[in-house]
């Protein structure tokens, strides 16, 4: 699992995907390949912050009352931090997509087509 998460997120989804198909791939592989669903490892949290105080254009501080210090959640293309919004104290899950995961994925998918 962790020469396929190491790969990146095309890979990973390819992992996902093959883990569900015991046609494909014997049964102990699939089995194997199932750690993909849910044992991604997270991006830095430090990085997840940046990213959302610049895709949302808001600062944390003043915006949410309580925001997860790490991810609740991490896959393939992202991950979920929980937050409290401060104006209304609605409980929100914030999800971060992997930086640059859009370019990682092209690039993979343009290597795997050559």
């Amino acid at each position: 699992l962790e020469l396929v998460s190491a790969l990146g997120p095309t890979f990973i989804k390819i992992g996902q995907a093959l883990s569900t198909r015991t046609d494909l791939l014997p049964a102990k592989y699939a089995k194997g390949l199932t750690g993909l669903q849910d044992a991604v490892p997270p991006f830095s949290a430090e990085l997840g912050r940046q990213v959302i105080e610049r895709e949302l254009n808001i600062t944390i501080d003043k915006t949410f009352s309580k925001l997860s210090l790490e991810p609740v959640a991490s896959a393939s293309i992202g991950q979920v931090y929980r937050g409290t919004l401060r104006a209304t104290g609605e409980e929100v899950a914030v999800k971060v997509q992997r930086p640059a995961v859009l370019s990682d994925v092209a690039l993979d998918l343009h290597m795997l087509r050559s």
